[in-house]
């Protein structure tokens, strides 16, 4: 009993003291490396007992059993090392607080088994072996789910990669075709100018340059120094004031952050989306509003703040926000996703809403 005591504190310990991550993270390896080792030692010890007494208990006997013992416990670590090491770590980057929890509480009844099952060990030994099996069955299994779940995320991110260089490429593009469209007209414009000056009719040629001047005013603002993230924001920008929505964008983002690109266009986009698509559905375009704050402070604290002006009703089951789009498959899925982004890097969603309007406010430590 004291030695499963005391290789469960030195594994906690071990896991708190000499190891990066939240406290949940470790407690959640802890909950699955535990059982493979309790479990491992009393079933090599059953068998190496089982087969000293078989032979005669000689001593070249004890030797080769001890030596048999050490080289499968490290044939089985090496094992779970190459096939896990490089899940473990992704998931270490990867994993959200809530995918931790989960992980940890799978493996919490194995854990609690295994424990109980050598605390109070039957006389026959051999009938908690099978207990002890399915403990480190269950393990081996958490750790393929975890690169499972790896694998997942991975998936997503790369898809939402692709969609954020789409929106780059196109915004482009349409940069690309202004330009073509402006060079093709120039000589055009340039010619009714120098006729109305020709004319003498200086007014009514500046009228026609201001009027020009309007129409090929840069379409591509500069809302931050991100490249993608600036594209983003300029497409939603220009989607937004094409639907009579009045926007105010005020953006302080340095080029790079500790945020990865992917989830911070993940932040913009998803919130952008759902304020437009809630602005939309206000009949008088001059009721149409959008305020858009975000910045990182100097002391590295990264602050977003969207408020969108709205007339439709708030629905929410079973703490999750229900839209009114007629694929209910879609229902939830831009705040759910960005949840899921927030608590990957340990920040705060607060959600906030009355009759008219609708505002998340978004706090992420250590952005720089």
């Amino acid at each position: 009993m004291f030695n499963v005591t005391l290789a469960f504190i030195w594994l906690l310990l071990l896991m708190l003291l000499c190891f990066k991550g939240s406290v949940i993270s470790k407690l959640s390896v802890t909950a699955v490396i535990y059982p493979l080792i309790i479990a491992l030692n009393f079933l090599i010890s059953e068998l190496s007992l089982s087969i000293w007494l078989a032979g005669g208990k000689t001593f070249v006997l004890d030797m080769s059993v001890s030596l048999a013992d050490g080289f499968i416990h490290i044939l089985f670590w090496y094992m779970i090392y190459r096939t896990f090491v490089s899940k473990v770590r992704q998931a270490s980057r990867l994993y959200s607080q809530n995918t931790w929890l989960l992980l940890g509480i799978i493996c919490l009844a194995s854990l609690v088994s295994i424990t109980v099952c050598i605390y109070y060990t039957p006389e026959e030994t051999y009938k908690i072996w099978p207990c002890a099996v399915a403990c480190m069955v269950t393990n081996i299994g958490s750790l393929y789910l975890a690169g499972y779940f790896v694998n997942a995320i991975q998936h997503e991110t790369e898809q939402s990669s692709l969609k954020l260089q789409r929106v780059y490429y196109e915004e482009l593009e349409r940069n690309q075709a202004e330009i073509r469209r402006f060079r093709h007209d120039m000589n055009h414009h340039l010619m009714i100018i120098r006729d109305l000056f020709d004319q003498g009719d200086k007014d009514a040629a500046h009228a026609y340059f201001r009027e020009l001047e309007s129409q090929i005013a840069p379409q591509n603002r500069c809302f931050c120094k991100n490249s993608v993230l600036n594209a983003v924001l300029n497409s939603k920008y220009n989607k937004a004031k094409d639907c009579s929505i009045d926007c105010f964008f005020r953006i302080d983002l340095p080029e790079f952050t500790t945020i990865d690109q992917v989830s911070l266009c993940s932040i913009f986009a998803n919130t952008l989306d759902n304020a437009i698509e809630a602005s939309l559905k206000i009949p008088e375009p001059e009721k149409r509003k959008l305020s858009l704050k975000a910045r990182i402070a100097e002391n590295g604290f990264f602050s977003y703040e969207i408020k969108n002006a709205k007339i439709n009703a708030v629905t929410i089951e079973k703490g999750k926000y229900i839209s009114d789009k007629k694929n209910k498959s879609e229902h939830g899925l831009g705040l759910t996703s960005l949840q899921r982004t927030v608590e990957k890097y340990n920040g705060t969603i607060s959600i906030s809403y009355d009759e008219t309007s609708f505002t998340v406010v978004i706090l992420i430590g250590y952005a720089l």
